[in-house]
């Protein structure tokens, strides 16, 4: 029987690090080996070594590999080089040892569509680290048993004149965090905007700020964030609207009105955080991926651009 270098191999692009981390804490108690994801590395100098190393275990060294698929997969250098590998483990007639994790509605691949997949969105990070232990015991590899999980002792009844705890959404050292969190926002479209800009010689890339909204013009693509504070001024039920739009977005104090763009993609997420430090934005309507601010700006900012270079 074929030996395994590693029981898992995860293919994801680098803005759905904290979705790995989550996945990663799940499987790790159950792994007989340890859990291969290479995009950790994404920002370290290029490698030719790990380039084989990775090439490897898309192949053949890992006993399942995991893709967590969405819009930009497959269209960054390392995941475009972990597809070119699965297509060979795919010739070699083993796609049911790769799983695909769908984070989007973005359509697979017809090469991989043999392979079997499940949606972020109905099964969960649980549901999704539980599949993937099933394809590695049904193909031969094994997982320690899951923990029990500890039964709470009930809780003595508060006293009707009590408050619950505050949470550290509902303090106002959290309006502080969400002003923090634009900033990171702005900071990461401010640093590609350059960047892209200078790359291209295109005077038409430009950021436009106001309070609470961000609107990004990559010529004839635009991409907007806006938080959209809710009535009953909880913070933990507002929202960021982010959306990709065609045509020029109107920015300044006209924000919002007079667009002559047509929205094409968007999606709304949630605030989650329990301190300042552990603040990420979640799509509304799942609990799957989970993105860093830095990670959401450079993910959206990413998706507009390849648009406009399509």
């Amino acid at each position: 029987m074929k030996s395994f270098s590693h029981d898992v191999a995860i293919s994801a692009v680098s803005y759905d690090s904290l979705l790995v981390a989550e996945l990663s804490e799940r499987l790790a108690m159950r792994l007989m080996t340890p859990l291969f994801w290479r995009a950790e590395k994404a920002d370290v100098r290029p490698d030719v070594d790990g380039d084989v190393a990775a090439a490897e275990m898309m192949e053949t060294s890992a006993r399942v590999v995991v893709v967590l698929h969405q819009r930009l997969w497959g269209h960054d250098g390392l995941t475009a080089a972990d597809a070119s590998s699965l297509r060979e483990r795919v010739r070699a007639k083993r796609h049911r040892s790769i799983r695909v994790v769908l984070l989007d509605d973005e359509p697979v691949p017809s090469w991989l569509s043999s392979a079997p997949s499940c949606a972020i969105r109905e099964s969960g990070v649980d549901g999704a680290a539980e599949k993937i232990i099933a394809a590695i015991v049904s193909n031969g590899g094994e997982a320690h048993d899951a923990r029990p999980k500890p039964v709470p002792e009930p809780a003595e009844p508060l006293p009707a004149w009590s408050q619950p705890p505050r949470t550290f959404m509902s303090e106002p050292r959290a309006l502080t965090a969400l002003r923090r969190e634009f900033d990171t926002l702005t900071a990461e479209l401010e640093r590609r905007v350059k960047f892209e800009g200078a790359r291209d010689g295109e005077k038409k890339f430009a950021l436009h700020s106001a309070p609470q909204r961000l609107v990004v013009q990559l010529g004839a693509v635009g991409l907007s964030m806006s938080w959209v504070a809710d009535r009953s001024g909880n913070l933990a039920d507002g929202r960021l609207l982010v959306i990709e739009w065609e045509g020029a977005v109107a920015h300044g104090r006209s924000m919002g009105a007079g667009q002559t763009a047509s929205p094409t993609r968007e999606r709304v997420f949630r605030p989650e955080a329990k301190s300042p430090e552990d603040w990420c934005w979640r799509p509304e309507g799942g609990d799957g991926s989970a993105y860093s601010s830095r990670n959401l700006a450079g993910q959206y900012f990413a998706s507009a651009t390849m648009v406009r270079d399509v």
